[in-house]
């Protein structure tokens, strides 16, 4: 135990816990990144099969070839729920949050959007708003966060 207090000490915190709760909200969104690239990949599929599928469609296609997330058309509340915003042969943004909004951290939103061979990433605070055209706004980037 020692060990791991002088550990999290060194990494240039003052208070121990707040390293290891960096950590835990970095893992966190880390599989909430992983959660909207599999996604992208099922997306992929459910698209071929059904290219202009509205949002709940897309949710629930999605939610029948994936069973390790659960997809659906309103904002994410908890990890490993995962938004689907837009479709019908337009552009689709998937959206996934890092924490229960319960939870006394920041949640950390976590986005992909994707049309015409293009794919944008988002991180914030706040739930993304939906663009039919490639965002531009804050948060928004052509690489994935973290």
């Amino acid at each position: 135990m020692a060990g791991l207090v002088l550990a999290l000490g060194a990494c240039g915190n003052d208070d121990p816990a707040e390293g290891l709760l960096s950590n835990i909200d970095k893992a966190r969104s880390a599989k909430s990144l992983s959660s909207i690239q599999t996604g992208l990949v099922t997306l992929g599929l459910v698209q071929s099969e059904a290219p202009g599928a509205a949002p709940t469609d897309v949710a629930a296609a999605l939610q029948a070839k994936d069973p390790t997330n659960r997809y659906t058309t309103a904002v994410p509340t908890d990890a490993g729920i995962v938004q689907v915003v837009g479709g019908g042969g337009g552009a689709v943004m998937l959206v996934a949050v890092n924490s229960a909004s319960s939870d006394s951290r920041e949640p950390l939103y976590v986005a992909a959007w994707q049309a015409s061979g293009t794919t944008m990433y988002y991180a914030g605070a706040q739930p993304p708003a939906y663009a039919s055209s490639v965002p531009s706004a804050a948060g928004w980037s052509a690489t994935p966060p973290l």
